[in-house]
């Protein structure tokens, strides 16, 4: 009986002992505290990895009967200026029969006028994406935004998932659809370009190790030690790098430590997620500013930051109105449109396009203003984008998680017209080697729409 209680309080000694252990593992990061803490990290990573037995930006599979790529128009006098459609590998294989249409240009009626397709396992290889952890390969990559470049070109940022880091990089295509250039420079969410050609992209970088917020004292509390450090590139039009600036350091050398503190997650303080440029009444309103100006979209802070030009220097901050914001456009009189994913108090699920004064910082929602109306449930809790005609009066939103596309009245608020990005996934199954007797009609994630004149189509499909 003595042996037995002895042992008992051995083994209750023991636990005690590893539970003490354990604690000060925590509290101090004594040995194995970095075994642990990788244990954990690749925990937390499985339970990310997205289903690959479907493309990327495939939301789930609908009925069999639901029609594919089904436009409404919800007006008497729909306007006659064409959309570019963001679309991805497999996306309308109706279309671009070999690998999906990357992108397109299509009409109110549904009618496609132009498409780019490009195979993803010529784009992607083992040899190019070995700096990739995970599961790097051409099923795991796929579109996230697309530009039309005033040459016609085709200017497109890639994502991955299920690899590290996710964000890949950035190519052109010409008009015929032939690749010009690719950079896996780590680009990310959606390119602009310039009057001029020139391309502005969102860069990452990994930082490792401790650090603090900003050359603060405050430490940066990252649990899995891989910290990812948002900048802005701008690219020439043959996609060498002309500037790159680093958001860390640009907060610090324009003494704006906030726009790192006050962030949701520090393993990704910034998070820029678009970028574009003042115009000249945008200038006007904002001393110091100057056209050509970089507008750039902070989700973390849920901040846009007005950044010079040639150095960076941050000459104005916007903050308060939206939360974890995209997509900011600058309009002709100089206020700014976000798509505000979380910010919507005054709709039903919360995400709004916002129309942004950028000298008071006031704003006031501009789509939905009905609940009633389409579109009056807007969610999409991440991404999203909004396009704004060249005059102002109409926009264009993609909702990323609801797989459509809404336009809408600036003025009314009143929606115009929709796309329901409906694909069918049979030729995917195909190329995958396991092929269906029948179609799979799958809702997919939209990823951008935006206006395109016609007499800007007709020059660039002629050559002229």
């Amino acid at each position: 009986m003595i042996d037995r209680f002895a042992r008992i309080a051995f083994i209750l000694g023991l636990v005690g002992l590893a539970f003490l252990w354990g604690a000060a593992t925590v509290r101090w990061k004594l040995p194995p505290y970095r075994i642990l803490n990788r244990v954990e990290a690749g925990i937390v990573a499985i339970t990310k990895f997205e289903d690959s037995s479907l493309p990327n930006h495939v939301i789930r599979v609908v009925d069999d009967d639901t029609p594919v790529g089904a436009v409404e128009t919800l007006t008497d006098t729909p306007a006659d200026d064409l959309i570019l459609m963001t679309g991805g590998f497999f996306y309308r294989m109706d279309l671009c029969p070999k690998f999906g249409c990357i992108a397109w240009i299509m009409d109110r009626s549904g009618k496609v006028l132009h498409t780019w397709e490009y195979d993803p396992a010529v784009l992607f290889t083992r040899e190019s994406l070995k700096g990739f952890s995970g599961f790097p390969g051409a099923d795991n990559i796929n579109v996230l935004g697309a530009a039309l470049s005033p040459d016609g070109g085709l200017v497109v940022t890639f994502q991955g998932r299920n690899i590290f880091p996710y964000q890949v990089g950035v190519g052109k295509f010409a008009w015929s659809g032939a690749l010009e250039w690719l950079r896996i420079n780590r680009a990310h969410h959606w390119p602009s370009i310039g009057p001029d050609g020139r391309i502005y992209v969102s860069t990452a970088r990994i930082q490792k190790g401790k650090g603090t917020i900003a050359a603060t004292s405050e430490p940066v509390d990252c649990t899995f030690g891989a910290v990812f450090q948002d900048g802005v590139a701008i690219l020439s039009p043959d996609g060498q790098t002309l500037k790159e600036f680093w958001m860390e350091d640009v907060v610090q050398s324009s003494d704006n430590q906030a726009l790192a503190y006050s962030v949701r997650d520090d393993c990704d303080p910034f998070h820029v997620n678009s970028i574009t440029l003042l115009n000249a009444a945008g200038a006007a309103r904002l001393p110091g500013t100057r056209v050509g100006d970089l507008v750039v979209s902070l989700r973390s802070s849920s901040s846009v930051v007005v950044m010079d030009q040639d150095d960076s220097t941050i000459r104005h901050i916007i903050y308060g109105p939206m939360v974890a914001q995209h997509s900011p456009q600058v309009l002709p009189d100089g206020d700014i449109v976000v798509f505000d994913n979380l910010g919507g108090l005054d709709t039903t699920n919360g995400t709004r396009i916002l129309q942004v004064d950028p000298v008071s910082g006031d704003g006031t929602t501009v789509f939905p203003r009905n609940a009633d109306d389409v579109g009056g449930d807007l969610k999409s809790i991440a991404q999203g984008v909004v396009r704004i005609t060249p005059d102002g009066a109409r926009g264009l939103i993609s909702e990323y998680l609801a797989g459509c596309v809404i336009e809408f009245d600036m003025v009314t608020g009143k929606p115009l017209w929709t796309y329901s990005a409906v694909s069918d996934m049979a030729p995917f199954y195909a190329w995958k080697g396991t092929p269906k007797d029948a179609p799979v009609p799958a809702l997919m994630q939209t990823q951008g729409a935006d206006f395109i004149s016609r007499e800007a189509f007709g020059r660039l499909n002629t050559g002229g």
